[in-house]
């Protein structure tokens, strides 16, 4: 039998199985359920937040022939929809489909009513990518549409799409997810393929995933080629080309000794072992996040690392105020922003400045303990008398 990938594999098949949209599909459920249809929908979000997906299982809520909440999916129905058959159902991509006579054909089989389904419905992905015209001969049937005909439109653009169509529509605008929304529901999908897989692998993936479930499973299908059936959070960083976080703690402790000869040396070991500059950036970024969070106090399972590697930023922690890594993120952030903007520049240069810079920086004072210390101090009478009135 033939691999299927796991952005396919584990695509939703209900709204209950969505992951992150709930607001959404509780929307569309109560809809359906009251009998309330729109007749035209736009599914907007960035890519892989389940867009298209949404869009097919409307359609087959729509057009399933058992009762309930979600689609039986044993239906001739459902089961011609998720094999991509469903003769009432036409599903096009606007993108290499955006022409005016691309449009007039689709409209053309939609005069006649649905054959075997109670609604013939249209998705249109990236929408955006029509042309005017197209959009034009569009919007007659958009505004006065067949009482068993249904559009559905995904686009990532919005912005693109023309405001006489955006006024005849309902939108529904669907989320980013957060990493620790992706972290468990790759937690489940390990749990269900019998993979075992670190919390610090997970983390990894869902920030490399950047709010997209599609993207997780594509990263998680890469690592899962070559790490098998138990994945470490080291099998993960030698999978996607990522930075150990045994470098970041030799670079921070390097920022700690003022020694910007080896906050260079660790910037070296990193491309050598072949990692992007703007890469190890991104990872320095996370590490800094986690090791702000670790001094505040956040455990190691909400920020899902490993007991080791919390242990090991709490015994840096003194060194450092709140400040001081607050300074130094904001320092980091500002350099990958620069090293992304591709002007020419050369992004191991840009580093190495910022990196020495960081490295002769004095860390942060507390005000409130050298007040505390001043105090405590015998002075003269008089400076104390000054002191006490600037204080």
């Amino acid at each position: 039998m033939p691999y299927i990938a796991m952005a396919r594999k584990w695509r939703p098949r209900s709204f209950s199985e969505m992951v992150g949209q709930e607001h959404i599909a509780q929307t569309l459920k109560n809809a359906i359920a009251t009998d309330k249809v729109h007749h035209a929908f736009l599914f907007t979000g960035t890519r892989g937040v389940g867009k298209t997906t949404s869009a097919r299982i409307l359609a087959s809520m729509l057009n399933c022939t058992a009762e309930g909440e979600k689609p039986c999916g044993q239906c001739e129905s459902c089961k011609a929809i998720t094999a991509g058959s469903a003769i009432d159902v036409l599903e096009i991509d606007a993108a290499s489909n955006n022409g005016v006579d691309d449009m007039r054909e689709v409209l053309d089989g939609t005069q006649y009513p649905p054959m075997n389904s109670k609604y013939r419905i249209l998705i249109i992905d990236e929408v955006h990518a029509l042309s005017k015209q197209a959009w034009n001969s569009m919007l007659k049937t958009l505004e006065e549409p067949p009482s068993y005909l249904v559009f559905i439109f995904a686009t990532t653009e919005v912005n693109k799409v023309l405001p006489t169509i955006l006024s005849r529509v309902l939108r529904f605008d669907f989320k980013r997810l957060s990493p620790l929304q992706i972290s468990k529901r790759l937690a489940y999908v390990c749990e269900q393929e019998s993979i075992k897989i670190a919390p610090e692998a997970l983390s990894i993936i869902s920030e490399k995933a950047d709010g997209s479930m599609r993207d997780a499973l594509t990263i998680f299908d890469e690592v899962f080629a070559y790490s098998g059936n138990s994945i470490t959070a080291e099998s993960v960083q030698n999978a996607l080309g990522i930075p150990s976080d045994a470098l970041y703690f030799e670079l921070v402790q390097a920022f700690e000794a003022h020694d910007a000869k080896g906050s260079f040396a660790v910037l070296e070991k990193a491309i050598e072992s072949g990692v992007e500059v703007q890469v190890f950036l991104e990872g320095l970024i996370r590490f800094l996040r986690n090791f702000l969070y670790s001094k505040i106090g956040i455990p190691a399972e909400t920020l899902e690392i490993s007991q080791e590697n919390l242990d090991n930023l709490k015994k840096l922690a003194p060194a450092f105020e709140q400040g001081d890594i607050l300074r130094i993120a904001k320092i980091i952030t500002e350099l990958s922003e620069r090293c992304s903007s591709r002007h020419g520049l050369n992004p191991r240069l840009l580093a190495e400045a910022e990196f020495s810079k960081i490295a002769w920086l004095d860390r942060v004072v507390n005000i409130k303990e050298v007040l505390e210390n001043i105090k405590s101090t015998p002075l003269k009478e008089e400076s104390q008398k000054k002191i006490g009135s600037f204080i």
